[in-house]
């Protein structure tokens, strides 16, 4: 019977360290990250609002205490997101931007992508 009672305790303490470990935002930085957010939905040329929301998307993890590249926190942490394949995809459109001179992008596109990247900003908050 102790076994039982000591397997229970420790599964229970293994679920909640394991809840507990979900890194959210800090409360105090919280409000730049929405200000960001507000901002991004002001830009009107479709592209700069794709990288102005990506940029977003870095501020979030870097605001969480992670120090690296987007590509590298979508690495390490993309499956705690809601929308991971989507993330990247995102991602992948916003570098094509920053290195394809010639790049245009649809409104539809960056409406999805834009949608995308601050979806999983705010699911960081």
């Amino acid at each position: 019977m102790e076994y039982v009672a000591a397997a229970i305790a420790l599964v229970l303490i293994g679920l909640f360290f394991t809840i507990s470990r979900r890194k959210r935002i800090p409360v105090a930085l919280r409000p730049r990250i929405r200000k960001l957010i507000a901002h991004v939905e002001t830009v009107q040329d479709p592209s700069k609002k794709i990288l102005e929301a990506d940029k977003v998307l870095h501020e979030a993890f870097k605001a969480r205490g992670t120090q690296e590249s987007l590509g590298n926190c979508l690495k390490r942490f993309g499956s705690k997101l809601p929308n991971e394949q989507s993330v990247w995809n995102a991602h992948k459109l916003r570098n094509r931007i920053a290195h394809e001179p010639m790049m245009t992008v649809s409104e539809k596109d960056a409406k999805t992508a834009v949608e995308t990247l601050l979806k999983a900003a705010r699911s960081l908050l």
